[in-house]
């Protein structure tokens, strides 16, 4: 493909359950494309290949999957704004974490076509979750992230949006399951936003946005216990608790399944709307 055409984004962290898949837009012409690697091929690509400078050579290690990013109007001018929400609404489905250090201006999946340099690369990002997962991301999965793309890229828009989605893609690179837990109600704290009665009335509203009947009861027990834990953390005496690491997940997973609603709907929550339930 024409170099000024497209860019390429290696990941890993999470594997496809698939070959590839056009996720945006849903017609003609693509914008987003996603491939797998086929785990039995080595990479042809090496060190020498790759280069960030003049003078700086990069290798990447792995590869799970490449995403390819077209641009709109082939001035060689791209919007990465689908690439990253691509990457979030996958967070929010699967709670992998995508590892991209790079974007470069040809495929790592073919064949080099030089023995010297020739792939160049913007300049690497070294971070990298606290944690990789067995993620696999399944056709269903992806159904789902192409079906709402375009709410999310919509939601991108939106300081609400934002900062749940900072505080949960944060979460991935903390190492500490108390600053985790911390992240991960922020986030929902973005979402549900209240003055008063905090502890009482954030757990309600999330329990009565997600669940209903006793399933809605068990919930909010659960996220009151969560946020007793994060009182604890916050004030400092939460250091010798045994299921901080457990609680932090909880937490994290609720926050994803609220954006995922969020992103079903097409809105965020309305906390007057949730004080009573249906």
């Amino acid at each position: 493909m024409i170099y000024w055409y497209w860019r390429y984004i290696p990941c890993r962290g999470v594997t496809l359950g698939f070959e590839d898949l056009a996720i945006y837009p849903e017609a003609e012409p693509i914008l987003l494309h996603i491939q797998r690697r086929d785990p039995k091929r080595s990479i042809k690509i090496k060190r020498k290949h790759v280069v960030e400078d003049l003078q700086t050579f990069r290798k990447i290690d792995d590869l799970d999957f490449e995403i390819a990013l077209r641009s709109a109007s082939g001035d060689g001018i791209f919007d990465f704004n689908p690439v990253h929400v691509f990457s979030f609404l996958l967070m929010i489905r699967t709670a992998g974490w995508i590892y991209a250090p790079a974007v470069l201006n040809v495929s790592m999946l073919d064949e080099p076509d030089s023995e010297g340099p020739h792939i160049y690369c913007t300049p690497f990002v070294d971070t990298v979750p606290s944690h990789y997962q067995n993620i696999t991301l399944t056709a269903e999965d992806a159904a789902w992230i192409k079906a709402n793309m375009a709410t999310g890229l919509r939601f991108t828009k939106e300081a609400i949006f934002q900062n749940a989605m900072q505080a949960l893609t944060s979460y991935h690179c903390v190492p500490y399951a108390n600053a985790a837990l911390l992240l991960a109600w922020s986030g929902l704290e973005a979402l549900f936003k209240t003055d008063t009665e905090l502890s009482f009335r954030l757990c309600l509203y999330i329990a009565n946005f997600l669940k209903s009947g006793s399933d809605r009861s068990e919930l909010f027990e659960r996220l009151r216990r969560s946020y007793n834990t994060r009182s604890k953390v916050t004030h400092g005496s939460g250091g010798q608790l045994t299921d901080l690491q457990e609680t932090a997940h909880f937490t994290r997973d609720v926050l994803r399944s609220c954006l995922a609603k969020c992103i079903e709907l097409g809105h965020f929550p309305e906390p007057k709307k949730l004080i009573f339930a249906d």
